[in-house]
């Protein structure tokens, strides 16, 4: 049984932030966004493939390029749900 998953608005404000970031570089947009699509559609299946975020365990944590995507995993309701996308060289602990 696969896992459904959502985006919290605080990992789609991220996205529309990224997007209005790289709107002078539209191919690399386009790649991190297929990325993003690609390792999201498999946490349906394998939400558990990513590390676990090591300052907050509730999280785990997804590279992507440059960016990194934090989720947590309900098992009780088959659900994963994405907190935030965020530019990997910010201060992320903060």
């Amino acid at each position: 049984m696969k896992y459904k998953v959502s985006y919290l608005p605080t990992a789609d404000r991220d996205i529309k932030q990224i997007d209005s970031a790289l709107s002078d570089y539209p191919n690399k947009a386009k790649r991190l966004f297929q990325e993003i699509e690609k390792k999201v559609k498999n946490l349906e299946d394998m939400p558990y493939m990513w590390p676990v975020y090591q300052p907050k365990p509730k999280y785990r944590q997804m590279v992507l390029d440059d960016h990194l995507l934090f989720y947590t995993v309900d098992e009780k309701e088959r659900k994963v749900k994405i907190y935030r996308v965020l530019y990997a060289k910010m201060d992320i602990p903060s």
